[in-house]
């Protein structure tokens, strides 16, 4: 699960080298340290918006020079007159003695953790930082969701988490479902506005982007076009519409769309290929899980039949041409009774088909065991609508294949 980008973090006290008092400024420490700290005290259970977690906020309140130390006052990290834009959070603060003076430090990080020292709290001001993008609310709770933008070709950018950076133009992955794993209020002057962060899996078979994108341009629930996309899962479609408009027009559904055309009678039903893929693929590809996957309920169909044996050949044969595949499956179908003559009289009956063929999958995302970068997965039914659903008249689901 992705951790999230936007967590809230401490300021803490810098043991140093060099006189202190509270009134001067830190000056550069020897290379052994002479500082030593006297007294702590810890803020990282201390919110300045208890319901959404937000630790308390600072931001650089000068614009000379004022440095980020290491721990021991060493070593200047950063200098934060060039962080103007950045808020920075409170964890500790501590007390750090050199002779006869004393002074206060905050340890302090920005957002994403990738900045992190010790500053003299004279620096430092209270709150969010006047300036750039601020993320001023955050939301963690029932994020869960789909979403798409709400008008394909719309120039949709993802940024990151100070809106400095576009991730990615969401119009150059019309195809793609992303998914909401947190809800902020970003702020920019005196405006404020909803931003939900979404990530994806790009294309459906590269790498996973997330960032921040401004919910008015989304809408929530199944994208109903998977134009561009390398592999859908088939729990993402809508129905039979736009299956069919996938297996028709895919890049890498060509195999399933030749193998459904030897049913030239029969057309491509998107519920039972969602059966073919749960119950009936042979050999435990067809669907990406942590965990064994569960068959799932037959209601509405009856005279399920199911093909084991093409499924496992061709796994077994994914490396071949398709059109030796395709010659491989009519041969089976012929031997198993289901020539051409019986296949085009069967117009009463729909097809339940998931074919994963050699998509490239070299960061293993799509099936449960890829094969040198590549995924396979093979899984076809043949079944009859029937509101009765007589599971009784069904071949048995691949977990009593042996």
């Amino acid at each position: 699960m992705r951790m999230p980008t936007f967590v809230t973090i401490g300021l803490g006290l810098l043991v140093s080298v060099g006189c202190l008092n509270a009134q001067s400024t830190p000056v550069q420490a020897k290379t052994k340290s002479s500082y030593r700290i006297v007294k702590t005290k810890d803020y990282s259970h201390v919110y300045s918006d208890k319901k959404h977690a937000v630790r308390l906020p600072y931001h650089v309140k000068t614009t000379h020079n004022a440095y980020m130390w290491n721990a021991h006052h060493t070593k200047k990290l950063h200098n934060l007159k060039n962080y103007q834009a950045t808020t920075w959070f409170l964890a500790k603060s501590v007390v750090l003695k050199h002779g006869n003076h004393k002074s206060v430090y905050y340890q302090v990080k920005n957002t994403t953790h990738s900045l992190s020292g010790y500053v003299w709290k004279g620096y430092l001001a209270k709150g969010y930082s006047p300036k750039g993008y601020q993320i001023v609310q955050q939301k963690w709770a029932n994020q869960s969701g789909s979403y798409y933008p709400k008008y394909y070709g719309q120039d949709i950018k993802m940024w990151n988490y100070n809106h400095s950076k576009v991730r990615v133009h969401l119009k150059n992955f019309p195809g793609m479902n992303w998914y909401r794993t947190e809800t902020v209020v970003m702020r920019h002057g005196k405006k404020r506005a909803v931003y939900y962060y979404l990530s994806g899996t790009l294309r459906g078979n590269g790498r996973t982007v997330g960032g921040y994108v401004w919910h008015g341009y989304l809408k929530r629930g199944t994208n109903p076009n998977h134009t561009g996309q390398n592999y859908v899962p088939i729990d993402d479609f809508l129905g039979d519409t736009d299956y069919n408009q996938y297996v028709q027009t895919a890049k890498y559904q060509k195999l399933a769309k030749q193998i459904a055309d030897l049913f030239s009678n029969s057309r491509i039903d998107y519920n039972l290929s969602r059966i073919a893929a749960y119950n009936y693929d042979a050999a435990n590809q067809s669907i990406m899980s942590d965990e064994d996957v569960k068959p799932i309920g037959t209601g509405g169909y009856s005279h399920i039949r199911a093909f084991p044996d093409i499924d496992r050949y061709l796994l077994k044969h994914s490396s071949w041409s398709d059109a030796k595949k395709l010659q491989a499956v009519k041969t089976m179908l012929n031997e198993t009774g289901y020539d051409a003559d019986k296949r085009a009289s069967m117009g009463n009956y729909q097809i339940g088909i998931q074919i994963i063929d050699n998509v490239p999958d070299i960061l293993g995302q799509i099936v449960a065991n890829d094969g040198n970068g590549y995924a396979n997965g093979y899984a076809l039914i043949i079944g009859q609508q029937d509101p009765t659903g007589n599971s009784e008249d069904n071949d048995k689901s691949f977990f009593y294949y042996n």
